[in-house]
């Protein structure tokens, strides 16, 4: 007979509730790890190019600017990690389950092609870039939403020469719920891009329409 004052021997064999959070976790992550597919609109009327850009662990998305020839790139995420260079493990696990300030960042891009403008004037990696053809005026909505948020932050904005870009603070705080990929996703539906599910990693691959 087992000694009720063993708590080794009475905690043998059971399934303690931090196993369960790290069998959730673990099992949130591996479906995050399949890739999430995009199916852009059929047919858009007065098509223009946008693209999502894939930089490895997080994404940033290229919508056409007003002026010729000049493209507009934004992403999102950690004010700590993107502006103030915290990169350390710790502030990287507080960025994932606790919510802190996001950042939205800008680059401005120029030429003709946009192909050639995200090969050559990005200082972050870009492992794979996705053209969508997306309708005009929504295009043209999502920019007007995105330099809302940039102009209602430009006099307060940090300006980083390691991701050659200028940040401003985003309204909504970052999670792992709401990261830099789950943000692109939000910006690709409001374009009319169906998303297949929200995504964790930076894993996309698009579907003819």
């Amino acid at each position: 007979m087992r000694d009720p004052g063993d708590c080794t021997a009475r905690n043998r064999g059971t399934f303690q509730p931090r196993n369960w959070v790290l069998v959730v976790v673990s099992l949130w992550f591996l479906q995050g790890c399949a890739a999430v597919a995009l199916h852009p609109p059929e047919g858009p009327e007065d098509p223009v190019m946008v693209a999502l850009l894939d930089h490895g662990h997080h994404s940033s998305l290229v919508l056409p600017a007003e002026a010729p020839d000049a493209w507009l790139r934004y992403s999102y995420g950690d004010w700590a990690f993107y502006v103030e260079r915290r990169t350390n493990p710790l502030m990287g696990f507080a960025g994932l389950f606790l919510p802190t300030k996001g950042a939205l960042g800008r680059q401005v891009l120029t030429g003709p092609e946009l192909a050639d403008a995200a090969e050559h004037q990005l200082r972050v990696p870009l492992e794979e870039w996705f053209p969508l053809v997306v309708t005009h005026e929504r295009a043209a909505a999502l920019r007007e939403e995105l330099e809302g948020i940039w102009q209602a932050g430009y006099d307060e904005r940090a300006e980083s020469s390691a991701w050659d870009m200028a940040f401003v603070e985003h309204p909504e705080a970052y999670t792992l719920r709401n990261n830099s990929n789950r943000m692109v996703a939000r910006w690709l539906m409001a374009l009319d891009v169906e998303v297949s599910r929200a995504p964790i990693l930076s894993n996309w691959q698009v579907d003819s329409p």
